[in-house]
């Protein structure tokens, strides 16, 4: 296979529902914090969705991150959110973004050597929001007249003031809205921002997106192809009809209403009836060499040693026992690592909350790895963000190696397997960890952490 090298993480970047920047969503995954609110009332002038909460993101301030007005009209929502999440994994790498106006390349990571450099970004459904939001004016502006005409004479007719109100937002469909929507825009945007002349590339495998691509940019670094890549998760699912959302409603994938906001997404619990939707987020973190790390002299926050991905082959939209190959994932990811499943101390679950899902994926963890493993669901906190989920729960397995602590999982009351599930945040002995993700289409796909040697 030629080449081997060891690959260090050295950054860590994030814009999600529970805040922007790292230190803020650690203590927010600790606290356990609630972030279902219910959907947005007009919603319901559109679609009378089953699940009745979501969790929304709240706006990054991009001028923080370089972004402004220009950028973000030219740019679609998760190529922002993937900006902000990277300069925030380069400032905590401890490298600086040097602007090189008029020439080219625009920029140059300090200490980085460009060709040497690549960028792997998933996402389940691109900047999905943008087609919606510019398209609904395109197709109605041939009833503007009339609706005008009818919302004057039947104000009480609301659904014609928000269609007209829609027009008046959207005057013109957004001359960049194909570059804005393709899915490669969020690593091409990267590149462009931070001079990463290597590859790109886009992983599009739904929820395993995120997973995927950091296993993709960890062995293009330990095969020496590589010796830095940025790589991670970005969506946005967020328009202004609640378009995404109804899809997944439809599908009845959704956390259904029980007892008050809050107690609906339930993962690994008998109570659990599907995933909080989220509106997006990003994570994004640096990868090294060992050589890179020590030449620039930087204290690495984890260590990957292995990755694999499987296709189930069976159902666009479904898993089912004994038509899966969740099991092999994890037997090619540990090999990959070359360590046994027994010393595996922490699993950071895909845990979406849906009946099947997790009662399958339940019992592949029980089969697999030791009954001391601690077992924990990042989306039990912050909802499903869908492409950037995989992403979002390497960056929480990566922090509970370094910081020997582990977030609860949320109402999880009365669980559906005999595991040992985090039940309350606090301090854990780790030193291997695991964490996975599946995705639509059967995509499964795991990586192999470990703590960082001092």
């Amino acid at each position: 296979m030629g080449k081997s090298n060891r690959v260090y993480v050295t950054g860590l970047g994030i814009v999600s529902s529970l805040g922007c920047g790292v230190d803020e969503f650690w203590a927010a995954c600790k606290a356990g914090a609630p972030v279902a609110q219910e959907i947005p009332s007009h919603w319901n002038e559109y679609y009378r969705a089953t699940s009745r909460v979501w969790a929304p993101l709240p706006e990054p301030d991009y001028k923080a991150f370089g972004l402004g007005k220009t950028d973000l009209l030219t740019l679609g929502k998760p190529a922002a959110l993937a900006i902000a999440a990277t300069q925030q994994a380069l400032d905590r790498a401890g490298i600086g973004v040097n602007k090189q106006q008029g020439r080219y390349p625009l920029a140059q990571l300090e200490g980085i050597e460009a060709a040497r450099s690549g960028i792997f970004m998933g996402t389940g459904l691109g900047a999905a929001q943008a087609p919606f939001n510019n398209y609904y004016a395109h197709l109605l502006a041939g009833l503007k007249p009339y609706l005008e005409t009818a919302a004057a004479s039947e104000p009480a007719l609301t659904l014609l003031a928000e269609l007209k109100a829609g027009l008046r937002e959207h005057p013109r469909v957004n001359p960049l809205v194909i570059c804005q929507t393709m899915p490669n825009a969020i690593a091409a945007a990267l590149a462009i921002r931070f001079g990463i002349q290597g590859p790109a590339d886009t992983v599009c495998a739904a929820c395993a997106s995120g997973t995927i691509a950091i296993g993709k940019a960890f062995h293009a670094i330990r095969h020496g192809a590589l010796d830095f890549a940025l790589t991670g998760g970005a969506e946005h699912l967020g328009d202004r009809a609640g378009g995404v959302f109804m899809g997944f409603d439809r599908l009845q994938t959704l956390a259904k209403p029980l007892r008050e906001i809050g107690t609906e997404n339930r993962p690994f619990d008998r109570e659990r009836s599907g995933f909080l939707f989220s509106e997006g987020g990003a994570a994004v973190v640096v990868l090294e060499s060992e050589e890179s790390v020590r030449r620039r002299g930087v204290s690495p926050i984890a260590e990957v040693l292995g990755f694999a991905e499987t296709t189930d082959a069976y159902s666009i939209a479904a898993i089912k026992e004994g038509a899966n190959r969740i099991g092999a994932m994890v037997d090619m990811a540990l090999a990959d690592a070359g360590i046994a499943a027994h010393l595996i101390d922490y699993v950071n679950a895909h845990g979406t909350s849906t009946e099947i899902n997790d009662a399958v994926e339940a019992r592949v963890i029980g089969q697999k790895f030791r009954p001391t493993a601690k077992v924990n669901s990042t989306k039990s906190i912050l909802g499903h963000s869908i492409g950037a989920a995989g992403a979002i729960e390497f960056l929480v397995t990566a922090l509970s190696l370094q910081n020997q602590e582990l977030h609860l999982s949320r109402n999880l009351d009365d669980p559906i397997a005999d595991l040992d599930f985090c039940r309350e945040s606090g301090p854990a002995s780790l030193e291997y960890a695991f964490t996975h993700s599946f995705g639509f289409g059967g995509h499964n796909a795991g990586l192999v952490l470990r703590r960082a040697m001092e």
